[in-house]
């Protein structure tokens, strides 16, 4: 009888454990990113023993493809990677993922509303946990600025002032060209008119309509634009992406506008290159910074687990875990240039991305700092022709065909006249 006790029990155990583990599956269009998703995985699993993830990533181009397909047949991966905003939003209208509150996941209290924000219904109702963002700006070779005896500038006049003496010099002052539209609504737009506009609040009265693009402000960026590409290479209207890299990468240039996310490519590609950031200027050093920010992805859970509640509840653990400090840095330090989207770093190991982020709480604590999420993609997307398309021939009208700003406002008034219509 004791025998067959010991034995029952034993089995018992055994049903019990291998009740207690719970496998959980997440996809991503990130293939680049499965080794550190391996680790973050990994490292997660030794503190959740009882909880095992796997990231399953599908090739970017294919991705919103085949999830529709997965999510449609039931049977998606039990996370998925949220792009944000419009496709992302369809996901959760078409009733695919949970909404989420901070009593399942606690470490959304902690983020700055605006990372929260692609991923967040009118009324407030989160469906998904902000994984990274990166921020707009501009590298700057130290060693160039040093030679050409300039500062880093802390007004529009001394940003032209500075780029003035650089051409003198006998260096293009700013790697850019805008050949690819991309680069040009998202880090050559999208990094200007933060600082004409005022700031995150303009951005949430264009979301309401408040404003349009006759605003002054939105004008004064074209203005600025023009006078900013004065110190692009010749023939920059042929220039894109690749070309700028290589260009301030190879010394050729001084001023890289572009994303944080290039701080690995940039390093890479050039280990001895002296590199600096700084963020948009703008009129005086005293007013408010508003930084451009790019969402990369957000965290969505799958709404079939609401009919399994250890499944779910091992899928909320998880994602409170990756906004936490701890896989917050790994993260951050893994990809090196993007940084997780919770802000709770007590260390990076890279020392230009703890300069970009140490920059950032300087500016917090001091002058104050508020973040403006990209422009193009928070409904100015959602129709045809899109912001992106719509500024890109904006600003070739005002640089190449020299147009007013007042024109290239115009132009984009007629061009989303969509977006505006009641």
């Amino acid at each position: 009888m004791k025998k067959l006790l010991v034995l029952v029990l034993a089995l018992m155990l055994i049903c019990s454990a291998a009740f207690a583990e719970v496998n959980l599956t997440v996809t991503s269009w990130r293939t680049d990113d499965k080794a550190l998703w391996d680790e973050i995985n990994a490292k997660f699993h030794e503190e959740n023993p009882d909880i095992t993830v796997e990231f399953l990533p599908v090739t970017a181009t294919e991705y919103d493809g085949v999830l529709q397909t997965k999510l449609a047949s039931e049977n998606a991966e039990d996370i998925m990677f949220l792009r944000a905003f419009g496709s992302g939003r369809q996901i959760y209208d078409a009733g695919y993922v949970l909404p989420l509150t901070e009593e399942e996941i606690p470490n959304l209290s902690k983020m700055d509303v605006s990372v929260q924000t692609p991923w967040m219904t009118e009324d407030g109702v989160k469906y998904g946990v902000p994984g990274s963002v990166c921020y707009g700006g501009f590298f700057y070779n130290k060693k160039i600025f040093s030679e050409c005896g300039v500062e880093v500038p802390t007004t529009w006049d001394e940003f032209k002032a500075a780029c003035e003496t650089i051409k003198a010099a006998g260096y293009d002052p700013i790697a850019f060209g805008i050949k690819d539209s991309w680069m040009v609504a998202e880090y050559l737009s999208a990094t200007v008119v933060p600082m004409t506009t005022g700031g995150a609040d303009w951005h949430t009265k264009l979301m309401n309509k408040e404003v349009d693009y006759n605003d002054p402000g939105y004008v004064k960026h074209f203005q600025w634009i023009k006078e900013m590409a004065q110190y692009f290479p010749d023939g920059y209207e042929g220039i894109g992406y690749d070309d700028m890299q290589m260009m301030f990468c190879a010394e050729m240039a001084a001023i890289y506008p572009v994303g944080t996310f290039e701080l690995g490519v940039i390093e890479g590609a050039n280990p001895d290159l002296d590199l600096g950031w700084f963020f948009m200027p703008g009129e005086t050093a005293e007013e408010t910074q508003s930084i451009n920010i790019g969402i990369i992805m957000g965290y969505g859970i799958n709404a079939k687990l609401a009919d399994d509640a250890e499944k779910l509840q091992a899928a909320y653990t998880y994602l409170n875990w990756v906004a936490d400090v701890e896989a917050s840095e790994m993260f951050t330090n893994l990809v090196v240039g993007q940084y997780a989207a919770s802000n709770t770093f007590s260390s990076l190991e890279n020392a230009r991305a703890l300069d970009i982020y140490t920059q950032i709480s300087d500016l917090q604590a001091g002058k104050g700092c508020n973040f403006f999420i990209q422009i193009p993609y928070q409904k100015l997307s959602d129709q045809s022709p899109d912001y992106t398309s719509a500024v890109t021939e904006a600003i070739y009208k005002l640089l190449v065909e020299d147009a007013t700003p007042e024109e290239a406002a115009a132009f984009m008034m007629e061009q989303q006249a969509w977006y505006f219509a009641e």
